[in-house]
């Protein structure tokens, strides 16, 4: 029998943050906490697990030609985003430290996308994945690790926000 993936439900506007947020899982329980208050002063977004521990910092890098988002863990970079000049094909790259790359193929902006690992999907957004309103459901596929999946959203959706901005 296999794992079945985790989901979480996400609001939409996760990216408009002034304080605190939460990530609940389909049962309504809050997982993760998205700390949002000094984005407008350092551009640093903390995610939290349920405790208030904190797991990442999420924040934009200036010092990238292309808009470019590094999330870290105790001060070291576990993931860089990219996003393109263009939005024909892939919009965003996401780079691993352990090497591995990943693609957000799909409607970013309209919550409607899967991110890959070559050919296999490691997570997939969606409203339908979820009935309440004005959010949308994550599902995370077992190997990959859920908090990092939280901290890659959080990610692309300040890169979205931009966009609109």
């Amino acid at each position: 029998m296999s794992e079945k993936p985790n989901t979480f439900v996400l609001k939409q506007k996760l990216a408009s943050l002034s304080g605190d947020a939460w990530i609940e899982d389909e049962a309504g329980q809050h997982v993760y906490e998205v700390d949002g208050r000094a984005f407008h002063v350092r551009r640093t977004i903390k995610l939290n697990d349920a405790a208030g521990k904190e797991l990442f910092h999420i924040s934009q890098s200036l010092a990238h030609l292309h808009r470019t988002f590094e999330i870290k863990r105790d001060d070291k970079v576990v993931a860089t985003l990219k996003q393109g000049l263009v939005s024909i094909g892939d919009k965003f790259s996401i780079k691993l430290t352990d090497g591995g790359e990943l693609k957000a193929k799909g409607d970013i902006i309209d919550y409607d996308f899967e991110i890959r690992r070559g050919n296999d999907v490691v997570i997939h957004a969606s409203h339908a994945l979820v009935s309440a309103h004005d959010t949308y459901g994550v599902q995370v596929m077992p190997g990959f690790p859920p908090d990092l999946a939280m901290a890659i959203m959080i990610a692309l959706e300040q890169m979205v926000a931009q966009d609109r901005s």
